[in-house]
């Protein structure tokens, strides 16, 4: 930026934002106003606030994100007729909103264009812009024109390409090249595990900053639940002061309270992230179309695949290429042919770069960018001799090992390495040494109960390593659908399906497939729908509570927490009727015979859970999960009712052959068939105590540090390691197992 010594007028600037940040670095007052174009475009038409995206809400049904693209779709609309719906109706739009006062228009950028001199620094800008501009003194600067020759290496694989990556990098430092001279360029979530993991050995940070929904976070989730009934404050006194999200949360509802608007303070709340901070002597992430490329800077560019680079506009946004002609705007392809140039530009002006690309990582094949036609590809083989990290080397060697022994391979990589490493291969032992952990807080549900009884060392995995990362399938997008979509059709008392299962996938990506399925879905939810109806024919349980959130607090560092789907219950004088029912898309065992191992206890646990909330002398009328599945329209309820055919008549008065609990029914004598699943109301109790004595036992373990390796058999099938996705570390023996076997009858323990 060399043309910033010269200045002699007042300049605008109409640039990216890292080279306003770059010209705010510079210490001395110069006469120059910085724009970036999307700032400049709200000064010369007019900008708008949370107001004028509310009003659109309001008048046309519409939602947050559909509001914002009308409005960005303004700027280049006209108040004439075109003659064509979809920009009519946009001119409508536009009217209304002037009419409104809800335009904000700054008449004095007009008059301040034709008082100073303004460049376009580095950047493309739409036709409509370059006409605008043309009226002023206005030109261009490109300073991307040095030349300078890259080869683009490949590598079979992501591991190979991010080993190749540390080793320059550590190279670069022991040559004193400091560390904030270095850049990673095009670094996406897909490098994050590898690129931590490799590094790490190398003694390498790279500033990698994860991102997670404020609404991910269950203190946000249950702020949600609480203020869609209640006001901010009755909401924000419930929750927990102490949690670092809170206050989150608070500097939300302070930026948007003042709209006056829930659904606006929600979508906000699920639109914002948190992100990790930065640390010192860590090595930067960069934009490889916005970064200013420095020549005592270095640059390695990543993943130059087919799809990463470049991100091709298509033709799929409100205006489409056909609507930008009418209005002088790029077309799709100009816009792509512009992103093209940009790229090589970009590249090509950067003096110390270098770009590779992988073959395959874990999971996908991948081919190389298109633009690798204008570089020169090159195979490059890492030389092992020279390393910078032993701990990584016999990493490597190790894997060469498991090659040689299991298909006798002796790579040239072995030869190096096993010459110059010595590392003990298999010789070690799988069982657990007791670690010596304070745990500062507990938090159990369920699903951790589950994990730690079917295997405490998995526990052990998951839940103190935490080294279980989340991935989303398409069964648990549907099992979620399913208890949003019922959990707002109760709550609201209304069958609009379609639209909350709308609302549900709103900023999910599904295949056609998926897509398929969820069409299918839509007729099943409301089968079960009309299921929830039936029940109600038959049931006195008039009042009910859904997604219900309780919190179980057994001291000041442990606390035990679940959601059930629905609690219906009755109060009379004296007592409180109750049942709970829970939605399951899975296969889940009900049986109760192995209560005592602690297995198969979801539906004992939700009764304990329920036992703690605060009705006056409780009486269950049974527990139940409803199980939905597209291949068996069964939606009865499964599980267990009292005994007492009083007590049993409040969820069901039609007992003696139910049309809403599966299996249950009365023979001539009165007495219960044997498919019939019933409990005395001593028996439920019973349970109740006992889930609560496994509960504090696995709390007592948990806090003990006790984490062996002990996966349950159950009637020959090792329950807990059928699924598991920890088998390539805790190598397990067949005396690892404990196999659980039924003391007496093999019937259920009650029956």
């Amino acid at each position: 930026m060399d043309f910033l010594n010269n200045i002699k007028n007042n300049i605008l600037i109409i640039c990216t934002n890292e080279v306003k940040k770059e010209i705010n670095k510079i210490n001395k007052l110069l006469p120059i106003k910085t724009l970036t174009i999307e700032e400049f475009k709200k000064n010369y038409f007019f900008d708008y606030n949370e107001n004028t995206i509310l009003y659109l809400i309001n008048k046309y049904m519409i939602n947050y994100d559909i509001a914002k693209i009308y409005i960005e779709n303004l700027y280049y609309i006209e108040n004439k007729d075109y003659k064509h719906h979809k920009l009519d109706y946009l001119t409508m739009i536009k009217k209304e909103l002037e009419n409104n006062n809800l335009l904000i228009y700054n008449d004095n950028f007009k008059e301040y264009l034709s008082k100073v001199d303004i460049i376009t620094y580095n950047i493309n800008i739409d036709n409509d812009i370059k006409r605008i501009l043309t009226k002023y003194n206005y030109k261009e600067i490109n300073t991307n024109n040095k030349k300078y020759n890259h080869p683009v290496y490949v590598f079979n694989t992501i591991e190979e390409e991010i080993n190749y990556i540390a080793t320059e990098i550590a190279a670069l430092i022991d040559k004193g090249i400091n560390t904030n001279n270095i850049k990673l360029l095009n670094v996406d979530n897909s490098y994050y595990n590898t690129i931590e993991r490799i590094f790490t050995c190398y003694n390498l940070k790279a500033a990698i900053k994860y991102k997670r929904k404020l609404t991910s976070y269950s203190i946000t989730k249950e702020f949600i639940k609480l203020y869609r009934d209640n006001d901010i404050n009755t909401s924000l006194d419930k929750l927990d002061k102490e949690n670092v999200i809170y206050n989150e949360i608070i500097k939300v509802i302070n930026k948007y309270q003042f709209y006056n608007s829930k659904e606006l303070i929600i979508y906000k709340l699920d639109n914002t992230y948190i992100t990790t901070d930065n640390y010192e002597n860590t090595i930067e992430l960069v934009d490889y179309l916005d970064y200013i490329p420095k020549d005592n800077n270095y640059y390695f560019l990543i993943g130059f695949n087919e799809t990463i680079i470049p991100k091709y506009y298509k033709d799929i946004e409100y205006l489409t290429d056909n609507i930008k002609e009418i209005l002088g705007l790029k077309t799709t392809k100009e816009l792509n042919e512009e992103l093209t140039n940009t790229i090589i530009n970009n590249l090509n002006s950067t003096k110390n770069l270098t770009i590779t690309y992988k073959l395959k990582d874990n999971t996908n094949s991948y081919y190389p960018s298109p633009l690798i036609k204008h570089f020169n590809a090159k195979e490059i083989d890492i030389d092992y001799t020279k390393s910078y990290s032993k701990t990584y080397n016999e990493i490597l060697l190790a894997k060469e090992y498991y090659n040689y022994l299991k298909y006798g391979t002796i790579s040239n990589l072995f030869k190096i390495l096993n010459n110059n490493y010595q590392i003990n291969y298999n010789s070690y032992t799988n069982k657990y040494n007791k670690i010596d952990a304070n745990l500062d807080k507990l938090y159990l549900s369920y699903s951790k109960i589950k994990t730690y009884n079917e295997c405490s060392f998995k526990y052990y995995i998951s839940n103190i390593l935490k080294l279980d990362i989340y991935e989303e399938n398409f069964a648990a997008t549907i099992g979620s659908m399913v208890h949003y979509v019922m959990e707002k059709c109760l709550s609201n008392n209304n069958e609009e399906v379609d639209y909350y299962i709308n609302e549900f996938l709103k900023d999910k990506t599904l295949t056609n497939k998926e897509q398929f399925f969820i069409e299918k879905y839509k007729k099943e939810i409301k089968e079960l729908l009309n299921q929830t109806k039936l029940e109600k024919t038959y049931s006195k349980l008039d009042q009910a509570m859904y997604e219900k959130r309780i919190d179980i607090k057994y001291d000041e560092n442990t606390n035990f927490i679940g959601i059930i789907d629905k609690i219906l219950y009755c109060e009379d004088k004296l007592n409180t009727y109750i049942a709970l029912i829970d939605y399951k898309t899975g296969s889940d065992d009900i049986s109760l015979k192995y209560l005592n191992e602690g297995i198969n206890i979801q539906l004992p646990i939700y009764l304990y859970l329920v036992s703690k909330l605060a009705f006056k002398n409780p009486i269950y009328t049974g527990f139940y999960l409803q199980k939905f599945n597209i291949n068996n329209k069964d939606y009865r309820l499964e599980g267990y009712s009292n005994s007492d055919k009083e007590i049993l008549s409040y969820i069901d008065n039609n007992y003696d052959n139910s049309k809403i609990i599966k299996g249950l029914k009365t023979l001539k004598d009165g007495s219960f068939s044997k498919t019939s699943k019933v409990l005395s109301t001593s028996d439920i109790k019973d349970i109740i105590d006992k889930v609560d004595n496994i509960i504090k036992n696995i709390i007592n373990n948990i806090r003990n540090n006790n984490f062996e390796i002990n996966p349950k058999v159950i009637d020959n099938k090792c329950i807990a390691c059928e699924y598991c996705k920890y088998n390539d570390i805790c190598f397990k023996t067949k005396e690892d197992e404990k196999i659980i076997v039924l003391e007496g009858d093999e019937d259920e323990v009650y029956s």
